[in-house]
């Protein structure tokens, strides 16, 4: 039975002879009383206190129970994303290599194709740079052998006597017009008779005069008609054709650099360095 302040305090002894002095245990059973209500106030207050420190405990680890609930659920996205990120990324790589190779494949048969077209467009330039080189070589040949022609034919003895001057054939002109007037004499004698009178004489005279005169202008002809042309003239025909034929070479060139200049498409994708072709030097 548990004992309380008013049952200290109401408690009753029974007296005796020479028992305890009565005044002195009441004022004892006072002060434990009193002291025992204080321990007790204490106990309450301490329970209470107990309590309430409980609850607190009890809070708190309802707090770290959620915590760690939290916790091992961030965990589990954490690992969730981790591993789903990690999936990506290896589907990126693998997405990213894929067309890496495709382009990389893609760009080499470009180049190849740019080289062998490269290739085909250098020989074909170094076959027409020949064929105009062979072509100017017989140009060159046909016109060392036409100069060298009528240099032949300016040095040969009938241009040295064209163009000598017309008095180193005649020595003296008088002897020559008396020998052209005596050659025309003769011819009129054999064609009619001449007239011994004067007045014949006279009309004999005035037909001669007119053949002098005929005669000299006929000379003077063929020493005009007669003077050699220069090289240029002799040459013009050979020449103009010549350069008919040069205009037609120079514009398939023209085209064939034109053709190469435009037949090189450009690859964005592909911004490598195309390497030279090396052609061989035709001699």
């Amino acid at each position: 039975m548990a004992l309380n302040s008013l049952d200290v305090q109401n408690k009753t002894f029974n007296t005796q002879m020479r028992g305890y002095n009565k005044h002195e245990i009441e004022e004892f059973l006072d002060i434990v009383v009193r002291d025992y209500d204080e321990f007790a106030q204490k106990i309450k207050d301490q329970e209470r206190e107990l309590k309430a420190l409980r609850e607190r405990v009890k809070y708190f680890d309802d707090m770290k129970d959620s915590l760690n609930k939290s916790i091992v659920v961030a965990q589990d996205a954490a690992d969730n994303l981790r591993v789903q990120a990690q999936s990506e990324s290896n589907s990126i790589i693998a997405e990213a290599s894929q067309k890496g190779q495709l382009i990389i494949e893609a760009a080499k048969k470009e180049a190849g194709t740019i080289l062998n077209q490269a290739s085909d467009d250098a020989r074909r330039l170094v076959r027409d740079t020949d064929d105009l080189k062979r072509k100017m070589r017989l140009y060159h040949q046909r016109m060392t052998s036409i100069i060298e022609a009528q240099l032949a034919s300016i040095h040969s003895e009938d241009w040295q006597d064209t163009l000598e001057a017309t008095s180193s054939h005649i020595t003296n002109p008088e002897e020559k017009l008396q020998e052209i007037v005596d050659m025309q004499l003769s011819d009129t004698s054999l064609q009619g008779n001449i007239a011994k009178d004067e007045p014949a004489k006279a009309e004999e005279n005035t037909v001669v005069e007119p053949t002098v005169k005929e005669e000299t202008e006929k000379i003077v002809e063929v020493e005009e008609t007669e003077i050699p042309q220069t090289v240029k003239e002799v040459l013009a025909p050979a020449l103009e054709e010549e350069t008919q034929k040069i205009p037609s070479e120079e514009g398939k060139v023209a085209e064939t650099e034109k053709n190469e200049e435009t037949s090189y498409p450009v690859f964005p994708e592909m911004q490598t360095e195309v390497p030279e072709v090396e052609v061989p030097e035709h001699k």
